[in-house]
């Protein structure tokens, strides 16, 4: 009998916690999606770096849920509003915070949570945010999905998401795309649909496409 109280703690509470991730009208998805998917589906898109990371806790289910409150210093901007502190443009984004590991069946109930991305503070990242839920609580479009970190040197920085930009560029998407949008075309010799690191002006610029045609 003991070995079945932790299944009946989890899934109620593990229900509760993913409410908390699902804005009014849309969800979050685990679903493979392309990069016009994403950006449809984001309530921001930007690029910026995070100054600071706030820990705090949310009651749902009758656990306590970590959250973590990034406050990220916006440097582009491609979709969304963003409030202004002293001239500069700033993102807040309160998301789950990472599970704590419990001998209690709590660490069960975490394991849910397991794939929700975080930032590092100091780092560079281009996010695609979901719209805040009623909670307020938001995450990256298809979670790892909608958070490409950048490296190497500026002007030639590469980005790669944490499903390594694996359909980024599905070929059908891009047939789509360009029929809807002329003036938007891609270019045939475009990234490979298997994935890998790009440059980060070529994902700028699709995403100024994507968005500027919706």
């Amino acid at each position: 009998m003991h070995s079945d109280r932790p299944r009946r703690l989890v899934y109620p509470v593990a229900a509760a916690v993913l409410a908390l991730l699902v804005p009014p009208a849309r969800a979050t998805t685990l679903l493979q999606m392309d990069l016009a998917q994403l950006c449809t589906r984001a309530d921001r898109i930007f690029r910026g770096t995070v100054l600071s990371a706030r820990v705090g806790t949310i009651e749902a289910g009758g656990a306590q849920i970590p959250t973590v409150t990034y406050r990220i210093d916006v440097s582009e901007s491609f979709k969304g509003e963003y409030q202004s502190i002293k001239g500069r443009r700033i993102a807040d984004i309160r998301m789950i915070g990472k599970p704590a590991t419990t001998a209690s069946g709590s660490s069960q109930l975490f394991a849910v949570l397991r794939d929700v991305p975080h930032l590092k503070v100091g780092e560079t990242y281009l996010l695609l945010t979901t719209p805040p839920s009623a909670a307020g609580l938001s995450t990256t479009v298809g979670l790892g999905q909608g958070r490409f970190r950048l490296t190497g040197k500026a002007g030639t920085e590469e980005a790669v998401n944490d499903f390594g930009n694996r359909g980024l560029f599905g070929a059908a998407r891009l047939e789509r795309t360009a029929a809807a949008a002329p003036t938007a075309r891609i270019a045939a010799a475009g990234p490979s649909a298997e994935g890998g690191p790009v440059p980060y002006s070529m994902l700028a610029e699709r995403i100024r496409a994507i968005v500027g045609a919706r």
